[in-house]
């Protein structure tokens, strides 16, 4: 044979090790054939033998060698003459780069490699070298990664899956962007392809980011990849390696618990055990010593995990913690990864009854992985189980663009859970196809949400009663009256006489609730939900006790006592379904004086509004049949409402709130878009009228905390703006933390405050919301109840989330009662260019030295009014005064300035409020 053919064969065997994983071996073959890369010279497969080597040294962070290799590679190029290979070759040197986090010196590489391809016929490597270029360009947040993508698609015999990888990449570079529809054509397209051409893991992959990016802008193509990716999951998640969780389960223990004996007999493991234990085998002789530091702990930690289990299903958490942190320390001491999962788990399952979801999350999931890889299937489908309870009632904070909720690994997770299931030959627990009908109708495949609604009802033999109850409630929603009628019956009968709370919420709430959307509004109706609410209160007190698959009753309650001309149960229960057992819920209270109160909600049938005002009973009328109100100030139910609040204010000053589903509709404005001036608007019917604090004369200092994430550019340009306006400097990134804030609130006086931060709106257990902000493990969650422990009084709160989500009423309620004068707020998403513009031009009108709620709505309203009637040239003026818009910015801004009227829609704007009491 010929060193040529030598030379191939090698790099062939090379480049197949590499494929299989086999990096070491695959580096040996390759080093042996170095001299006959001398020995042949100039040769492809001499470049490809140096390339190869280079690809293995930089894999195994040999960077200085990898370096070395790339350029002798590049070399060979040259002497070929073949600006193909050079690019490749120089595409190496970028990927080195980019493993020493050199970022810069990485985009020159990959920047002269395209310069190279560009020279020679389309081919792969021109494909490879855009590409490659591109991913780096969305690492670094360039702006150009599209136009690269793209380019790169435009090349022609690009492999079907290659391109598919290419248009997820562009789709959700494109969807980050702004550019939202374009995006998910993109991914639409991918997710064709590779279900056409697989793999199936990444048409999986393809389909479950198209559903959760699609969800909220076109819920019919979520819903269609949503329905797909369930599918198709059972191909890929519905098998069970019965030899991996048998004889390699066994030995995977046998190889852990010889570790474990090793280390015992060479005297490395942790003295854990007892120290009076130890002292009294020291004279027995070194196999006793040895058998005790392997079987104390042993011991110890088996008991502590039993106990700390049975703690835990007595709902006595804080003695469990202490019992399975005990476990997890002496298991650890053993190196005990056969056993450790199962603490995990525990631990996990502990936090999800606390309410602690963060952390649930990430020891279940923990536990889950290492007992799948050890082949543990019970600890294994008991952290399945957990976290299918969890990803269906977890609130999470709305995820940066392009990325994807974290309940969409449900789809997997049930999927696991149930082959697990039927492996071990256990019934399914009811619970995981419940989350699963909860996600399912989140994302409108309601043919899934029944199916799996009716396996939790097979599943339930013995307690059909709950199960039964949601299949009936989803019917009702769905408009299924017969599937209603042939149920009904069945579940009067299994409920008759049960006092259990979680029975009653469901069954009495199920029931009133059809009977409501069928216009039974009679007493009968109205006592079965108020039984419904009572049982409901009764297990909201009660840590995960709450059914992620039943609606609470409390409005469909206040709905009846309303039609029943009940209006004083119904203003009741209107408060109770914001703050009924909410335990670490703040206070509210105050005396609303003067102010008549006017309460707007709507329920299943209707938008109702209570009126109360002093010395006068409480009022009610039906302002529209359906549940349904825009927000837009044409819209009939709205101006309805409207009329509503015209008859109170011209009677007196207005305490008003828009509850539950209607939170953030614009009611206190008139139909016109002016501001009422007797009308002060509440976040929530359970907070009266909060006294003004007395405020000081003079300059009101100032305190700017923005972006603790580092995740909201736009809210950045917006803070340095306010703070340059209050003539403060602006914290920012990891230093807006919950105690630097109480610090500076407690130091200031009337401050008025600006805030930009993510949200997380948990709107089972509001009293689980809050404010995102740094923490030495990441985002730390500021609950209402730590918002409360501050000092707010007098502020102005002005709170810019973005498009990173709303503010929850329990939120502003809080900062109210926490003695804040106002709080100007979003209740729903916004995008973050318009909130930016909108905050800049509301402090612009704001005069930091007065401190009426009616002043700064004024300013709010100024703001709004210009951001409706603001032209492209009014943002592109904005843009160019503020030179520190980077470059991704100043094209969202140069895109959105071809409008003539870009933030006309009232989705930009008219979700602002200013909240407080200021009427005058």
């Amino acid at each position: 044979m010929t060193p040529d053919s030598v030379l191939r064969d090698r790099v062939v065997l090379g480049h197949t090790l590499l494929e299989h994983g086999r990096a070491g071996e695959a580096e040996r073959v390759l080093v042996e054939s170095l001299p006959l890369v001398t020995t042949v010279g100039a040769h492809p497969n001499a470049f490809l033998t140096l390339r190869l080597l280079g690809q293995c040294a930089r894999t195994a962070g040999r960077l200085d060698q990898a370096r070395g290799y790339y350029s002798r590679a590049l070399d060979v190029a040259e002497a070929l003459g073949d600006p193909d290979l050079a690019g490749a070759a120089v595409s190496g040197m970028a990927y080195v780069e980019l493993a020493a986090d050199d970022l810069a010196r990485a985009d020159g590489y990959f920047r002269q490699a395209v310069q190279l391809v560009r020279t020679v016929a389309p081919g792969p490597g021109r494909v490879a070298v855009l590409r490659d270029y591109a991913d780096l360009l969305v690492r670094t947040g360039d702006l150009r990664a599209a136009a690269f993508y793209q380019e790169a698609l435009d090349q022609p015999g690009i492999d079907p899956a290659d391109r598919a990888a290419m248009l997820v990449a562009l789709g959700r570079e494109l969807y980050r962007r702004g550019r939202t529809a374009a995006g998910l054509d993109r991914l639409r397209a991918a997710a064709t392809l590779l279900t056409e051409a697989g793999p199936d893991a990444e048409a999986y992959n393809a389909l479950v980011l198209l559903a959760g990016l699609a969800r909220e802008t076109d819920p019919a193509t979520a819903a269609d990849a949503f329905v797909r990716a369930h599918d198709l999951a059972q191909t890929l998640y519905g098998g069970v390696d019965v030899r991996h969780y048998t004889e390699g389960y066994a030995a995977r223990v046998r190889q852990v618990e010889a570790e474990t004996q090793r280390r015992a007999d060479a005297g490395e493991l942790p003295a854990v055990a007892p120290p009076a234990l130890l002292e009294a085998t020291r004279n027995l002789g070194p196999d006793a010593v040895r058998t005790v530091a392997v079987g104390a702990p042993a011991m110890i930690g088996a008991r502590s995990l039993t106990e700390g289990e049975n703690l835990l299903a007595d709902h006595r958490y804080s003695e469990a913690d202490e019992k399975l942190r005990m476990a997890a320390v002496m298991w650890s001491a053993l190196g005990a990864g056969h056993v450790l999962p199962q603490v995990w788990s525990a631990q996990g399952r502990l936090e999800l009854a606390r309410g602690d979801d963060d952390a649930a999350w990430a020891l279940l999931d923990r536990a889950r992985s290492q007992a799948a890889a050890l082949g543990d299937a019970r600890t294994e489908l008991t952290a399945l189980v957990a976290l299918s309870e969890l990803l269906a009632t977890a609130a999470e904070p709305r995820p940066p663009a392009g990325e994807v909720r974290r309940e969409l690994r449900l789809l997997d997770v049930v999927v696991r859970a149930r082959s697990l299931a039927s492996y071990l030959g256990e019934t399914l627990p009811a619970s995981v196809d419940t989350a699963a009908a909860v996600l399912c109708e989140r994302y409108r495949a309601h043919d899934l949400a029944e199916r799996h609604l009716r396996a939790a009802l097979a599943a339930a033999e013995r307690a059909p009663a709950i199960p039964l109850a949601r299949l009936v409630a989803y019917l009702a929603r769905r408009g299924d009256g017969a599937g209603v009628a042939a149920l009904r019956g069945r579940l009067v009968a299994v409920a008759e006489g049960s006092t259990d709370p979680s029975v009653r919420a469901a069954v009495d709430g199920a029931l009133g609730r059809i009977d409501a959307a069928a216009g039974d509004w009679s007493a009968a109706t109205f006592e079965r939900l108020r039984a419904a609410c009572a049982a409901h209160d009764a297990l909201r007190g009660r840590a995960g006790a709450l059914d992620p698959g039943m609606e609470p009753p409390y409005t469909v309650a206040a709905e009846v006592a309303l039609r029943l001309g009940r209006f004083p149960e119904a203003l009741a229960l209107v408060e109770r379904a914001e703050t009924a057992g909410a335990p670490d819920a703040p206070e509210a209270g105050g005396d609303p004086g003067d102010a008549a109160r006017v309460v707007v909600f709507a329920g299943d049938c209707g938008v109702y509004a209570l009126t109360t005002a002093p010395g006068e009973p409480v009022a009610g009328a039906v302002v529209a049949a359906g549940p349904a109100v825009s927000v837009s100030a044409d819209d009939p139910a709205q101006r309805r409402l409207a009329a509503v609040v015209d008859a109170a204010e011209a009677r007196s000053t207005v305490a008003l709130t828009a509850a539950g589903a209607l939170y953030g509709v614009p009611v206190h404005r008139r139909p016109d878009g002016g501001a009422r001036l007797r009308v002060s608007l509440l976040p929530s019917a359970s907070l009266r009228s909060p006294a003004p604090h007395p405020v000081p004369g003079g300059p009101r200092p100032g305190l700017v905390a923005v972006d603790p994430l580092d995740e909201l550019p736009f809210a950045r340009i917006a803070a340095d703006h306010a703070a340059g306006r209050l003539g403060v400097a602006t914290l920012g990134g990891a230093a807006v933390t919950a105690e630097r804030l109480a610090a500076d609130l407690a130091s200031l006086t009337v401050p008025v405050v600006h805030l930009a931060c993510r949200v997380v709106t948990d709107e089972r257990r509001p009293e689980r919301s809050g404010l995102l902000m740094a923490g030495e493990a990441g985002a730390d969650r500021v609950t209402p109840a730590r918002l409360a422990a501050m000092t707010w009084n007098g502020a102005v709160v002005v709170l810019n989330s973005g498009e990173a989500g709303g503010l929850p009423p329990i939120l502003v309620r809080t900062l109210l009662a926490a003695g804040a004068t106002a709080v100007v707020t979003t209740a729903r998403p916004v995008d973050g260019l318009s909130a930016a513009l909108l905050t800049t031009w509301f402090h612009d009108e704001l005069d930091p030295g007065v401190a009426d709620v009616a002043h700064v709505d004024a300013a709010l309203l100024a703001a709004q009014q210009r951001l409706r009637t603001a032209t492209g040239d009014d943002l592109l003026t904005w843009a160019a005064d503020r030179p520190v818009l980077g470059a991704d910015q100043l094209a969202v801004v140069t895109e959105r300035a071809e409008s003539e009227h870009p933030f006309a829609d009232p989705d930009h704007w008219a979700w602002w409020a200013t909240y407080g009491a200021g009427a005058q």
